[in-house]
């Protein structure tokens, strides 16, 4: 509709300098009497959308809505919705378990059916290894019939076995007091390996009531004929579309009256005759009466996958509703509390990082996160406010994390069975799906098998969970980010937090790519005093609360108790344990506040130099033959940044340290305390073994 005509239809139009004008037709226009004196300008644009202002000063939302509500305005294409596709993963609920075990009742491997959503169902599979551990599919595992056991007996007894469709079917008639069998397949196909041990039996199927039950009891049939004592397929009349010996049983039983359904299941079985050939199996003609007299084709086998499909939805068409987008005035914004899972450290849910540079005790304080939050004991003196499992995925130094555990838990004297379990592996959490399914399978085993609630995942270390991948890379570190989050949807309301290194640069925070930073809701930085066992833990990213707050701590040796029953030879195993300190957060201060004098000899940063290099050699150092010895040597950049920690009090430029160096490689060779050649550096022996033996080493004077 043209301006011209939109003008009209409200009325008094009339055409000023060019753009039509009419009264506005808003209710409260003029304080409800209306608009006598036209106000409202009407113009169309490039793209053929009315445009309206009302120099009254009616909002654009009461002129457009009323406008509308007089159907002067075009209806507005339906834009497609982006994400419409995209659904929520559903709830998967675990609701049954069947063990499948071979003649010795050892089991070989698991069927679970599983609830998906609301009305939709799964099945899946696990091959059980020789220490009886799940496996994430049956791969090797070894096929064989439903309760295997009962059916070799059932043979060798010369009694009936009943084959249906199912483990559920096959439960029910062993609550008669029979004996039956199924195949793990259901009625997507007859796996070839179970037909050997129907050799000589005396075999009875009960098809489902529809047309797939029927054509599981014909490809049965026509496996076990050849080689069965006898084979009978009875119909059990049942009425239900899909109905099964539960069914059977169950309208029976309504009392748990076993002899009526028993008494009929007999009757029904001697009045079946003995099949020789397939093309006796017909389906009954209550299914289908137009294919009652037609041979039923075996189809091809089946994909496995699609007898597990989730349930069909409802047929019914469901009534599209459009989309509803909530506009609020800010006036009326309320902020939800935020929910801590550690007060004013980590949120519930929330996914963090722990970061440090190498030797900053960052499994330790991992460790020691995990034990309160499990135990619901204050950490660092705040409160642990949702207590709750803990799950701790060792990628890293995972041969000596038992002595961390025993040190944790001697220190805290914390008691046996605290929800906190432990992955020892290296998983590639970043690009590989093998690695991600397993991961996921052990956790839901786990939470099927004893009910836990996970509050906190901790990955430790993000380098042994990147698979390979470039830290600085920002696809590549995405990547893992959004594994992380399908594992926080997976187990839901749980926490993530990642241990991971600090760059060169200490002062930039975390290594790799920033695409980290910008996911983490929280960042915990560690920063270890020089030769101390001391340090602070420092919020340096808090999305919903206050950064920067420190917490002080110290590394405490534990002596760990030997093994009951056992002897202690040699000297008593130790390992370290977190303990708060109040001295440290202080001594922290003091180092971030007041500047170190110069030294006399050399400037400020001689005291550093010789004990950055010690450090970088230490860390970070290799042998290397120079002129002919070898030597252990480390590389100049990595020096510059040993120095540049040491001496951080300064907030150095690169400039600074680079001159710094400089000088420092000169007195290396003229004091013969060690030497430099191309980009390396080395201290002499004696020189290592002092600095060795001295808890700070200062060299004045040379």
């Amino acid at each position: 509709m043209q301006a011209e005509q939109i003008a009209k239809q409200l009325g008094n139009a009339k055409k000023a300098n060019g753009q039509w004008v009419a009264s506005c037709p808003v209710p409260s226009h003029g304080k409800g009497n209306g608009d006598k004196n036209p106000s409202l300008s009407i113009d169309i644009n490039d793209e053929g959308k009315p445009l309206f202002h009302c120099h009254g000063g009616c909002s654009q939302e009461d002129v457009f809505h009323t406008i509308r509500s007089m159907h002067l305005l075009p209806e507005l294409e339906e834009r497609p919705d982006p994400l419409a596709n995209i659904k929520p993963i559903p709830k998967v609920e675990f609701q049954q378990e069947w063990i499948y075990t071979d003649e010795n009742r050892q089991p070989v491997f698991v069927k679970q059916r599983l609830k998906v959503g609301e009305s939709g169902k799964t099945y899946r599979l696990y091959k059980i290894d020789e220490h009886g551990r799940k496996q994430s599919s049956l791969s090797d595992a070894r096929i064989v019939p439903y309760d295997l056991p009962a059916l070799l007996d059932a043979k060798t007894a010369g009694r009936n076995i009943f084959l249906v469709e199912g483990e559920k079917a096959a439960d029910a008639i062993k609550s008669i007091g029979m004996i039956a069998s199924t195949a793990h397949t259901g009625a997507g196909s007859w796996p070839a390996a179970i037909t050997e041990y129907f050799a000589g039996a005396q075999v009875i199927i009960l098809p489902d009531n529809d047309v797939p039950g029927w054509q599981y009891a014909h490809k049965a049939a026509e496996a076990i004929l050849p080689i069965a004592k006898s084979v009978k397929v009875v119909d059990l009349g049942l009425q239900g579309q899909g109905d099964d010996a539960y069914e059977f049983i169950e309208s029976h039983d309504p009392n748990m009256m076993i002899g009526s359904s028993r008494d009929k299941l007999v009757a029904l079985v001697k009045a079946a005759p003995i099949i020789t050939s397939v093309d006796q199996v017909t389906m009954p003609e209550r299914l289908n009466p137009i294919i009652n007299s037609v041979q039923l084709a075996t189809p091809a086998a089946e994909d496995i996958a699609k007898e597990f499909e989730a349930e069909p939805t409802p047929t019914e068409e469901p009534k599209k509703i459009g989309k509803h987008i909530a506009i609020e005035h800010w006036d009326s914004i309320q902020d939800e509390p935020v929910r801590w899972l550690i007060d004013k450290v980590l949120p519930v849910g929330s996914f963090s990082a722990l970061y440090g540079p190498p030797g900053s005790f960052k499994s330790f304080h991992a460790l020691h996160i995990a034990h309160c939050i499990a135990t619901g004991t204050p950490w660092m003196g705040n409160e642990v406010t949702e207590k709750g499992a803990c799950l701790y995925i060792c990628g890293e130094g995972f041969g000596g994390v038992g002595a961390r555990i025993k040190a944790c838990k001697q220190h805290h004297q914390t008691e046996d069975g605290a929800p906190i379990y432990v992955i020892r592996h290296q998983l590639n959490l970043r690009s590989s799906i093998e690695d991600f399914n397993a991961l996921v399978l052990a956790v839901e085993t786990l939470v099927m098998e004893t009910g836990i609630d996970f509050k906190l995942i901790v990955i430790d270390t993000l380098a042994r969970a990147f698979g390979g991948g470039d830290e600085n890379s920002a696809s590549d570190m995405m990547q893992f980010v959004v594994t992380c989050g399908h594992i926080q949807k997976i187990v839901q309301d749980a926490g993530l937090m990642i241990l991971h290194h600090s760059g060169k640069d200490n002062s930039r925070g975390m290594r790799g790519s920033s695409a980290l930073l910008g996911a983490v809701d929280t960042e915990l930085e560690l920063i270890r005093f020089e030769d101390t066992m001391k340090g602070v833990i420092r919020i340096a990213k808090q999305k919903d609360g206050e950064d920067g707050t420190r917490y002080g701590f110290e590394m405490v040796s534990v002596e760990l108790a030997a093994p009951a029953g056992s002897l202690q030879i040699g000297d008593p195993i130790t390992s370290l344990a977190v303990q708060a300190s109040d001295s440290a957060k202080t001594d922290h201060t003091k180092m971030t506040e007041k500047k170190p004098p110069a030294n006399k000899d050399g400037g400020k940063w001689q005291p550093y130099e010789l004990p950055a290099l010690y450090r970088a050699i230490k860390n970070k150092g290799f042998n290397d033959v120079i002129d002919g010895v070898s030597l252990k040597v480390v590389n100049i950049d990595d020096w510059k940044e040993e120095l540049k920690l040491q001496a951080s009090a300064y907030d150095a430029t690169k400039t600074q340290i680079n001159n710094a160096i400089w000088t420092a490689k000169g007195r290396l060779k003229t004091k013969n305390l060690g030497g430099h050649h191309d980009k390396v550096a080395w201290l002499n022996q004696d020189v290592l073994a002092k600095m060795a033996s001295e808890a700070v080493y200062k060299f004045n004077g040379h």
